[in-house]
């Protein structure tokens, strides 16, 4: 079972980068059911375009805030942040996307891991089930989602 899930966002000129984003990443690790595994954050200056960038990649989750945190609001740190993401491993990555991030605007990347999925996958495999489906979906009702639970019905798990 697929537990981890990479998310990608990317925001316009004039987006407001006011802790949002920090405060979000904090809120999702609550309890441990979400972990965020890596993240990596670019942005342009607004006035001079240019680029900043902090790679969050094998942080703990308090090391990942307190980095975004300083990486916000403490130019030398940004300097620092961007110098290591520039030269380390996901330098790849953050020079491929810094052409398509306009000056003021942001791309964000963060890979999570559902803690919860293994715990449940783990209890139903022990109980002799298995997965038969697993997809996102936007439906708030199972009855908005009935076309992949009949599909996985048709092919129940092995006993």
């Amino acid at each position: 079972m697929p537990t981890r899930q990479l998310l990608v966002y990317t925001f316009g000129p004039g987006a407001g980068f006011e802790g949002q984003l920090v405060g979000a990443l904090e809120r999702i690790e609550i309890g441990g059911a979400i972990r965020v595994l890596d993240a990596l954050f670019v942005t342009r200056e607004p006035q001079t375009g240019d680029l900043n960038a902090v790679s969050l990649e094998g942080g703990t989750s308090g090391g990942m805030i307190g980095r975004l945190v300083d990486f916000r609001l403490d130019a030398a740190a940004r300097a620092e942040a961007s110098e290591r993401a520039l030269s380390g491993p996901q330098a790849e990555i953050v020079q491929a996307v810094a052409p398509m991030i306009e000056p003021g605007g942001a791309i964000a990347a963060v890979l999570v891991e559902h803690a919860w999925a293994n715990t449940l996958d783990e209890a139903v495999r022990r109980m002799g089930g298995a997965e038969t489906a697993n997809t996102l979906v936007e439906a708030s009702r199972l009855v908005d989602a009935a076309e992949p639970i009949l599909k996985a019905a048709e092919h129940p798990a092995a006993g």
